[in-house]
């Protein structure tokens, strides 16, 4: 349904209706048609009907579409931009989102460390208690590095991905893929928070990662995302 001429269609017998010519905006002769009270009513009727129409019409989800899997091999990787500076892992992930196609399901922040992890660039250490990722020495030689950072409620060790970095995870994003960690249900739904998920959780959430990545990426529905970042307290 074309929603605007319907709408431009409820305009003219607007202007019929109160006896004005919908062309020149001018009042229509006392004896013309229009200006005969049943028509008139009927006039008012139909432009009343054609609100309703467009109102419901409007309020319609628009159809959702069907999203197929990332395939690296459908995006053109020369459209990626990449940075001179240090970034983070959101921000390389963010940038070749931007280039896939729209009806492709997007990369997860969670899908990269977890195949840098696999490959020991990443590990996870515990530190004071919780789990932390670390930049390994094969990591570092990829051009992988950390540094500490002042945020809201303490001191946090930030992992920075340079050029040389950013290059290697797209040259590898089939590996990813792959390697089967891009997936996306919600199989942890109900089932108990480990110090891993939480960190995985503060860590997506202070790098300003979307509510609905991180709940893909920890195969959880939204509502509980945001339940356990107000638990945990969690901030930028």
């Amino acid at each position: 349904m074309d929603i605007k001429l319907l709408l431009h269609a409820k305009d003219y017998i607007d202007d019929l209706a109160r006896g004005i010519n919908p062309i020149t905006k001018e009042e229509a002769a006392q004896n013309d048609v229009i200006n005969d009270v049943r028509v008139s009513r009927c006039l008012f009727y139909v432009a009343d009907v054609l609100g309703k129409v467009a109102e419901n019409a409007d309020l319609k989800p628009a159809k959702k579409i069907k999203e197929k899997a990332f395939d690296p091999s459908q995006i053109d990787l020369n459209k990626i931009e990449f940075s001179s500076d240090d970034v983070t892992v959101s921000v390389i992930t963010e940038r070749i989102n931007a280039v896939k196609p729209q009806n492709m399901k997007k990369l997860k922040v969670t899908a990269v460390t977890n195949w840098l992890a696999s490959i020991d660039a990443l590990k996870t250490v515990v530190v004071n208690g919780r789990n932390e990722r670390r930049v390994t020495q094969n990591g570092r030689a990829i051009g992988i590095n950390d540094e500490e950072y002042q945020g809201k409620n303490g001191i946090y060790r930030r992992i920075l991905y340079s050029e040389k970095a950013q290059r290697f995870i797209v040259d590898n994003l089939t590996a990813v893929i792959d390697g089967g960690f891009n997936g996306s249900s919600k199989e942890n739904s109900g089932k108990p928070w480990s110090d891993e998920d939480d960190f995985m959780l503060k860590t997506m959430f202070q790098e300003g990662v979307s509510v609905s990545d991180i709940a893909a990426s920890l195969k959880r529905s939204r509502g509980a995302i945001r339940s356990r970042v107000e638990k945990l307290d969690i901030n930028y």
